[in-house]
């Protein structure tokens, strides 16, 4: 029996491993997460707001970020929707607005009125600088959107001129300019609450601005987007996304048990054989 298991195909283990990838995200298993208190804090901040109010959605991401941020972003732009948010979009990374349109078009937002109940203001150049311009006046830094239309025309748009017309900035964040510059542009001066979706490696940088009450709220990278959708009593696409890692990792931790339990039955055969 050893020495079959030891010449197995190499292709029946990478379809072993590909099914315990794939189906959890098919079928989702709903794995129990923990709900870290940054990301509660978040649930609670954006359950707070009132219906009809409007938030700054920042994409500050590349495509190689966004792959570990989408499930956050999913999350918060699908609780926002519930609660009648007007979410005002735009990126400081030439990418985002563009990444932002495939966050409305995977979120809630896609049943709701583009110009109405959101926009995409687009991409300003400029890094930490065209923060600051735009904190002091949205629509002369997006004199059009992200599809060409007079910023100042969108119902969205009625009421903002400035950042502190805003009950919330979100910035789904990779990189820079990212959380430290808006708290310095925006959060500090003006007192607007900052949140964030984060990639995980930069969670530790993030954690003295939650300590400090700088930040209102953080998800932390996919674990943390399991969380919220667990608050919002919801299966998306960060409880989906645990449950395959989790599956992948224990099914790969079975395969190098098996391994070595093959390895050693078939050294041992070895050593009866050779004995005789």
């Amino acid at each position: 029996m050893f020495e079959k298991l030891a010449r197995m195909d190499r292709r029946i283990i990478y379809a072993v491993v590909f099914l315990s990838l794939s189906i959890p995200l098919i079928w989702p298993i709903g794995l129990g997460v923990t709900v870290g208190p940054e990301t509660k804090e978040l649930y609670n901040t954006v359950e707070s707001l009132a219906p009809g109010s409007a938030v700054i959605l920042s994409m500050d991401t590349s495509p190689g970020g966004y792959g570990e941020l989408a499930s956050g972003a999913a999350a918060l732009l699908n609780h926002l929707s519930r609660q009648g948010i007007r979410v005002i979009g735009m990126g400081f990374f030439d990418t985002g607005p563009s990444l932002l349109e495939t966050a409305f078009g995977g979120s809630d937002f896609k049943n709701k009125q583009y110009g109405t109940d959101y926009v995409n203001l687009g991409y300003l150049a400029g890094s930490e600088t065209a923060i600051a311009r735009m904190a002091k006046d949205i629509p002369g830094s997006f004199p059009r959107d992200y599809r060409g239309n007079l910023t100042p025309e969108l119902p969205a748009m009625e009421g903002i001129s400035s950042a502190q017309d805003v009950a919330l900035v979100i910035t789904i964040s990779s990189g820079t300019p990212g959380v430290p510059e808006w708290i310095r542009q925006v959060g500090d001066p003006m007192g607007v609450p900052i949140a964030t979706a984060i990639v995980a490696v930069n969670v530790p940088n993030m954690t003295p601005y939650m300590q400090s009450g700088q930040l209102s709220g953080m998800i932390p990278s996919m674990k943390g987007a399991a969380g919220y959708e667990s608050l919002m009593g919801t299966s998306g696409l960060g409880i989906r996304g645990m449950d395959a890692q989790s599956i992948s990792h224990l099914t790969i931790l079975a395969l190098v048990l098996l391994g070595n339990v093959v390895y050693l039955g078939t050294k041992s055969g070895a050593s009866r054989g050779g004995g005789r």
